[in-house]
């Protein structure tokens, strides 16, 4: 073949080929080798430095090849923790004894000493307000008409509560005039109150309050007023149980600009451990108007929490407490978080248990996807709380009150006989704000471990600086 192609006659045809081959080659690449720029075009071991900003991308940033998808967004996140508690109720034999003859003043401080650390955990604490401050002219009174000293509502804000929820059975226990007084104090107090109203315009501009840039509305609404008549005319000062209204009160929220929705609810039967039928119809009814958060009160006893499930977007766009495994919604419901503050206890003929003597604190773990827009609830956690009446009514955590090892010196010394009793009680409790099913976990010696299990999931215990916290857990949506 060389022969072939260089032979005589071709010779000097394939020498000028070869020769302007290599001449092409080995041209360039002398140019480029003793050009001054050439070493400098591509150094030696180059990396990351002054070269590296160029077209809008600087160093340490990353870049995507053309062609490809870009990496997914790391999601953002702000977070809130709400607390929430139930019955706030002032009884006789409660400012009696909160009464200072000498000045005539009274003083609702020692209530809330042992248990302002645990609500301040918080970044805002609710409460319903289960009395009217009617004015020292009508003269202090309580069950069947609430009258208390403006000074219960100074004690509430040194505790730390934001907001309180003024409608109930007993808002218009001082009257009409008395519901309009008992707002102005909340707020010269320096909290906020919604559910009961001075003017339309008022009630027809739902309360959003901002916490940690998550924006939750806050709507109430209550079965009734014990029979005392709503003026003519004026029907916007208590916001009733009717369904249309809170639809469309839901609907303003969301339009408003609330990321999530939360309900409290005065409603049930008084002493029942279980939600009623009635209760059950109002959480779905109000979960598919758009609610995200149910808060339960009146039954004067904790009742159970659970999720409801929602299908598709569950009436507020996709938005709310959280996603199932359907793409639904679930919808966290507290039917009734007991009495937080009260005198009552088991009374021959009229009160037949020991629970309206224990609240609790539900501890709300809210978020925001920064990325999406999405709000849910995140996790609920929760303490359960007794009312000492023997010791000024100081509202004690069980937690801590029952632990030799964290119980506080300021905490009375309780009998035998009554810590046995609030053991037995805090155990019920605990099973009740289960599921069925659910079952203590032990440690293989039979000794109890901070967990209580509701099949994998359930309630479990956290020990924390002065604090222990039961968990909420929902099976398929904390995962």
């Amino acid at each position: 073949m060389f022969r072939t192609m260089f032979g005589s006659k071709g010779a000097s045809k394939w020498t000028i080929y070869l020769v302007s081959f290599f001449a092409i080659l080995i041209v360039p690449a002398f140019l480029f080798w003793f050009s001054p720029a050439g070493w400098q075009a591509l150094p030696l071991n180059s990396g990351p430095g002054e070269n590296c900003v160029e077209n809008g991308i600087e160093e340490g940033e990353a870049t995507v090849p053309v062609g490809l998808p870009a990496p997914p967004e790391e999601p953002l996140f702000q977070r809130a923790v709400v607390a929430a508690v139930g019955d706030i109720m002032i009884h006789k034999t409660q400012f009696m004894r909160a009464h200072n003859p000498e000045d005539g003043s009274f003083n609702f401080g020692p209530s809330f000493e042992v248990i302002t650390p645990y609500l301040q955990q918080a970044d805002l604490i609710v409460g319903n307000l289960e009395t009217t401050f009617g004015g020292e002219e009508r003269g202090y009174s309580a069950y069947p008409r609430f009258n208390s000293p403006d000074e219960a509502a100074q004690a509430l804000r040194g505790a730390g509560f934001d907001l309180l929820c003024t409608v109930n059975n007993h808002c218009l226990d001082s009257g009409e005039q008395g519901l309009y007084r008992t707002i102005d104090v909340v707020e010269e107090a320096g909290m906020k109150q919604f559910g009961t109203y001075k003017s339309r315009q008022d009630r027809d501009c739902p309360l959003i309050v901002e916490v940690n840039g998550i924006r939750l509305a806050f709507l109430a609404y209550t079965y009734g007023t014990n029979g005392l008549p709503i003026p003519e005319g004026r029907g916007y000062i208590v916001n009733l149980l009717v369904e249309e209204k809170i639809e469309a009160d839901i609907a303003r929220a969301r339009q408003g600009g609330a990321d999530l929705i939360i309900l409290y609810l005065h409603w049930g039967e008084e002493y029942l451990p279980e939600p009623t039928p009635e209760q059950k119809r109002w959480a779905r009814v109000t979960a598919e108007a758009g609610a995200d958060i149910i808060l339960g009160s009146h039954p004067h006893v904790i009742q159970p929490m659970e999720y409801i499930d929602l299908p598709g977007d569950g009436g507020n766009g996709g938005l709310g407490s959280g996603q199932n495994n359907g793409g639904g919604k679930e919808v966290f419901v507290a039917y009734s978080m007991g009495n937080f503050l009260s005198n009552q206890h088991r009374v021959a003929g009229s009160i037949s248990t020991d629970d309206v003597e224990y609240g609790q604190i539900l501890y709300l773990h809210l978020e925001k996807n920064l990325n999406t827009g999405e709000s849910f609830l995140r996790d609920v956690e929760y303490d359960l709380t007794w009312v000492n009446r023997n010791d000024r009514h100081r509202i004690l955590p069980l937690c801590c009150l029952l632990d030799e090892e964290t119980l506080s010196e300021d905490i009375m010394a309780l009998p035998a006989s009554l810590a046995g009793r609030l053991e037995k009680d805090r155990e019920r409790l605990q099973d009740r704000l289960e599921n069925p099913g659910a079952t203590r976990v032990q440690h293989g010696d039979g000794s109890p471990v901070a967990n209580i299990s509701m099949y994998t999931k359930g309630l479990q215990q956290e020990n924390r600086p002065h604090v222990a916290l039961f968990r909420f857990y929902q099976n398929r949506f904390y995962e």
